[in-house]
């Protein structure tokens, strides 16, 4: 199957004019739709071939949004990342081939009619581009899967990503990749190897850890290339500064008090 987009004119219209279609999607008239996309010059078919996922439906969203991660980039993997930043590409998908997915997802919103987060999930409306990339029902899914997705782990590359969805998933996509230098998916890597570290040690990660290592790259990133570094630099320098900042004992200290 080919993916396809809906054309600028088309995401303009829907974007612009929601207040004059919400009441389609607050009764998810399928009927309706069918007929505005039909018109011509609605839809734009790509070049880029993929296959429809099985998405995961199930009642838990802790669950479902870590394995449709996992689906949604096993299934768009080939995407670049220039197709991966537009906004018809995303919007076009959650009103066209994954338009029960968008139902799915947002089921609670539909039904209290939460018009501004139905905005925010099926348009970039999040304050920027990059911060719209994480807030976009789809577009998270994919972009989480992109930026943890760990091929030099061949038994599970998934891994990291398995650690970043384990909870509050929503809110450490915003909050995590709204800094310029995690797009860097070395640096991305790193950190969260560090975390992983942390947790081994009986830490309980919470969203301020995630917080702190983007503060203290943010404050080191003045003083040197971040982009030059590589995954093992950056897990080194954020897993030492997150020990001293939480004042934890790091592990060669542990072993030089044992023999004593």
């Amino acid at each position: 199957m080919k993916l396809s987009f809906i054309s600028d004119e088309t995401l303009m219209d829907l974007r612009t004019n929601y207040e004059s279609y919400k009441e389609y999607y607050h009764t998810k008239d399928n009927d309706w739709f069918d007929r505005y996309f039909s018109e011509e010059g609605r839809i734009i078919e790509s070049k880029v071939e993929f296959e429809i996922p099985e998405f995961n439906l199930g009642d838990d969203y802790a669950v479902s949004d870590r394995e449709n991660v996992k689906i949604i980039y096993d299934s768009l993997k080939h995407l670049n990342v220039s197709q991966a930043t537009q906004e018809k590409l995303w919007s076009g998908l959650a009103h066209l081939q994954f338009r029960e997915f968008t139902y799915y997802r947002l089921k609670n919103e539909i039904h209290e009619k939460n018009d501004k987060r139905i905005n925010t999930a099926l348009f970039f409306k999040s304050g920027g581009n990059k911060r719209s990339l994480f807030v976009h029902i789809i577009s998270r899914l994919w972009w989480v899967g992109y930026m943890t997705y760990d091929e030099s782990n061949i038994s599970n590359p998934y891994w990291l990503t398995d650690f970043f969805t384990e909870k509050d998933f929503s809110a450490r996509c915003v909050v995590f990749f709204s800094s310029n230098f995690t797009s860097n998916r070395n640096i991305t890597k790193g950190i969260l190897k560090s975390l992983i570290k942390l947790e081994r040690r009986g830490v309980s990660i919470k969203r301020d850890h995630f917080v702190q290592a983007n503060k203290y790259l943010n404050v080191v990133g003045g003083a040197m290339i971040l982009d030059m570094l590589t995954t093992d630099e950056v897990e080194e320098m954020v897993y030492v500064y997150l020990n001293k900042y939480y004042g934890l004992i790091l592990e060669e200290q542990l072993v030089l008090k044992s023999n004593m």
